[in-house]
């Protein structure tokens, strides 16, 4: 590769994280000579995907080289399962049962070694997130026609923790007003607040939230006449929020979640098939389809500016013995050189997360759930909790399984910030024992990430810093600073035009400039 790979481009893009896969897409997209570099041997980053096995080795490289400079710290893995169990491994043969089966065909007993079989079937994320169905994201896969390469769920339920036990969240106005959770005269209330949020524009100096600008979102809605049980729904499990929740950052995010209602389901919400780590190599794909070149395995020793013989200043990247020239370096703030930094980044709390492996869903359904619950803080001072459960027919896990995510803001560490939300929902004894109205835990890992989100610029430039991911629910943050870096680099061109499909693309043996792209342009959903 390196007598093959050409010397000079004009973006070199490094690290597969979201924000530098989608600027990587849309500078190819438009003809730019595009090199894409990760000292990794996989895509994504902190947002990448793992199989089980995988997982466990990336767990094992940065227990054992503590002296790297790693984003991910306090890893703590525990397994609850014996490691083998005679007569009910996979290699028997047996089918998998689900925690619908009866007793006289109860669920299987799972072991260590059963995990290691089929590892394969496992698809783990370092940075779930979920798709608002009307958000920036999803409308970019459709404008760009990347939507078609990936595979889409729409999640089937939101819960709460409401008087110490999980609740189902009337999420449309036919929910809202067949529920028996909110009476009559608290339901007309809802509705109406609820009207008055989607209504909010922040550019009308009158809005109907003009006064509320130092106040909590608690406050407007008990100003509003809504009830405990009624504030309860909309503070934490609509706005995700906490009782110190600006009111006008909770206004935001419910009408964020009211507009992305009835598009796809009866949720506001899409979960990629496969894990959140696929949507970064959709990007590449893009890339890669219009003439970007991929480098795995590429590490970089140095960087710096330079001026070239002909005059010209470029960003110089020593890789691999060999030096790369490029207009515009676009690179990761993991991978970018300390020096090159400035000013220094933001200090913002670190993110606290933690996945668990389960034999059942948190609240049993006649379906599959696809979950998103969120938690209330137990105490007042605590943080609030986004817990995702995923299972077999999104590709996360095996048959009988379900993978649970948890993410909050870190306050200590992440087993003493999740632990207490764990215990409410999950069996977590290693005894063997089981509460019959909880899942079991399996296997649980918890582990703090440093939140790089806050936006960083460089000393340079032609060098464009890309934040890691953050705490919130979705990629909102990522697609706009994406944005931001290819306006810099591409002035006044289109961001991720629509691509053709491949029967769209039309070769004319007399036309000698290449291919012309016809077709036009549709509003096609992510694939359901």
């Amino acid at each position: 590769m390196d007598d093959d790979l050409p010397t000079d481009f004009q973006v070199i893009v490094v690290g597969t994280g979201m924000v530098e896969s989608i600027v990587a897409a849309a500078a190819s997209r438009i003809g730019k000579n595009v090199l894409h570099l990760d000292s990794s041997d996989h895509y994504g980053g902190l947002w990448a995907s793992y199989n089980f096995d995988g997982l466990q080795k990336f767990i094992s490289e940065v227990q054992s080289n503590p002296k790297r400079q790693w984003q991910v710290y306090n890893l703590k893995e525990k397994w609850y399962i014996e490691k083998e169990t005679p007569q009910t491994d996979v290699e028997k043969g047996e089918e998998n049962k689900t925690e619908t089966d009866d007793k006289a065909n109860p669920p299987k007993i799972w072991s260590q070694a059963a995990f290691t079989f089929e590892y394969r079937k496992f698809n783990i994320d370092l940075t779930p997130k979920l798709l608002f169905s009307r958000g920036p994201l999803v409308e970019l896969l459709i404008s760009s026609n990347i939507a078609r390469y990936a595979e889409f769920r729409c999640v089937t339920r939101v819960l709460t923790w409401l008087e110490d036990h999980l609740v189902p969240v009337p999420c449309s106005r036919a929910d809202v007003f067949a529920t028996e959770a909110v009476s009559v005269v608290e339901k007309r209330m809802l509705m109406k607040m609820l009207t008055n949020i989607v209504g909010y524009n922040e550019d009308e100096m009158n809005n109907e939230f003009k006064d509320w600008h130092d106040k909590t979102f608690k406050e407007y809605l008990t100003h509003k006449g809504l009830t405990p049980n009624l504030i309860h729904y909309v503070l934490f499990a609509i706005a995700g929020g906490t009782n110190k929740m600006p009111c006008l950052e909770g206004v935001k995010e419910c009408k964020k979640f009211l507009m992305s209602l009835g598009r796809y389901g009866n949720t506001p919400f899409l979960w990629p098939m496969y894990g959140s780590g696929e949507l970064p190599q959709c990007f590449c794909r893009l890339c890669a389809v219009f003439g970007g070149v991929y480098c795995l395995n590429r590490p970089i020793d140095k960087v710096e500016a330079k001026t070239l013989d002909e005059g010209r200043n470029v960003i110089a990247i020593a890789s691999k013995s060999k030096t790369l020239n490029c207009d515009h370096l676009v690179i990761g703030i993991n991978e970018c050189p300390k020096e090159l930094l400035s000013p220094e980044p933001i200090e913002s709390s670190d993110i606290s997360k933690a996945v668990f492996i389960t034999n059942g869903s948190i609240l049993k359904s006649e379906k599959e759930p696809l979950t998103l619950l969120r938690f209330p803080p137990l105490a007042d001072d605590d943080n609030a909790v986004t817990v995702l459960e995923v299972g077999p027919a999104t590709g996360s896990c095996p048959k009988g399984l379900f993978v649970v995510y948890m993410i909050s803001n870190k306050e200590k560490d992440a087993e003493s910030d999740l632990m207490p939300y764990a215990e409410k929902i999950f069996e977590m004894s290693d005894n063997g024992g089981q509460d019959a109205e909880k899942p079991k835990c399996l296997w649980s890992l918890f582990y703090n990430v440093h939140d790089t989100s806050a936006p960083t610029s460089s000393i340079l430039d032609n060098v464009h810093v890309c934040s890691g991911p953050d705490a919130q629910l979705d990629f909102d943050r990522a697609v706009e600073q994406a944005e931001q870096i290819f306006k810099k680099i591409c002035p006044g061109e289109e961001f991720l035009p629509r691509a053709p499909d491949p029967e769209e693309i039309v070769f004319d043996e007399d036309v000698t400039h290449g291919p012309d792209f016809c077709g036009e342009a549709e509003d096609d959903a992510p694939q359901e």
